[in-house]
């Protein structure tokens, strides 16, 4: 029986992350110990779980009843441990965060930071990067995103929102007749993000919104590259404020039609679908929505 429910444990793991390799290195074991243990419980009970190739793996028939089963069993264990963790005074476990490295100069770091030093015995894991990965697959506890969510089988919750400014270097600015109006910017050169759709949507001062499709040399998968190649004078670009205060002070780069204005960026902290019932994880995502 024990070895049975140790088993399923792996066996429904493995499944989430979609390999024995992900499973393993989430328990801290072997690839060829989670395989065994799941190999064993199919012989045991006579049953195929899983089909295996090279490349993937995928449920049987029998594997899929068996997981849906097995995984409310699992859910259950971790809300059984999550009472007793309520119990203790200091929280202690270790969880996985990932954000957009355009948010390390946002408040949201200020929250991450008031956590850990609650927390001390909290082991935190923070991932930058601007892909938006599979959390279930990549083993993350929670998200920080920025933009539209669109549908997903996520949980989220808005915690803020991000203000940008449209700025290019002076010498870039320089090149072209003086702008009046957003449309005078469709021949300018634009440095695009590789996730943002291939227009600017910038507000007009009565407050009209005028969309301009750009023509860009270069395409980015990150923030802060953006805003420095903006400063190398490549092209127009529309980056958070907290990158800019500086750079505008000192002249390293001059905002463009400032009258106008640029859509703000919705900021959302997303979990998975059963996310909460970890006690860690409800804790982060009490302090980055206080």
């Amino acid at each position: 029986m024990i070895d049975d429910l140790r088993a399923l444990a792996l066996f429904v793991k493995t499944v989430e992350l979609g390999s024995f390799r992900e499973c393993a290195r989430h328990f801290q074991l072997s690839p060829s110990v989670v395989s065994h243990q799941i190999s064993d419980l199919e012989r045991r009970h006579g049953v195929p779980l899983l089909y295996r190739t090279t490349r993937k793996l995928s449920l049987t028939k029998e594997g899929q009843n068996v997981f849906d089963q097995a995984q409310i069993m699992v859910e259950a264990a971790h809300h059984a441990l999550d009472h007793l963790s309520d119990g203790s005074e200091i929280p202690s476990g270790h969880l996985v965060l990932t954000m957009p490295a355009g948010l390390i100069q946002n408040p949201a770091m200020k929250r991450i930071a008031h956590f850990c030093s609650i927390y001390p015995q909290v082991a935190l894991d923070i991932r930058f990067t601007d892909e938006r990965v599979d959390l279930i697959e990549h083993g993350i506890d929670l998200a920080l995103r920025v933009g539209k969510m669109g549908d997903s089988t996520l949980k989220s919750r808005k915690i803020g929102q991000i203000e940008r400014k449209l700025v290019c270097s002076k010498t870039y600015y320089h090149r072209h007749p003086t702008p009046a109006h957003a449309d005078d910017l469709s021949n300018w050169d634009w440095i695009k993000m590789k996730m943002m759709p291939p227009y600017r949507q910038l507000i007009a001062p009565d407050g009209t919104s005028h969309k301009i499709y750009s023509q860009s040399q270069i395409e980015v998968d990150n923030v802060q590259a953006m805003y420095e190649l903006t400063c190398h004078g490549l092209g127009l670009s529309t980056p958070p404020v907290d990158l800019l205060d500086h750079t505008l002070k000192t002249g390293g780069l001059i905002e463009v039609l400032p009258d106008w204005g640029v859509s703000s960026m919705p900021v959302y902290v997303v979990w998975p679908q059963n996310g909460l019932r970890r006690r860690l994880t409800s804790l982060m995502l009490d302090i980055l929505t206080a």
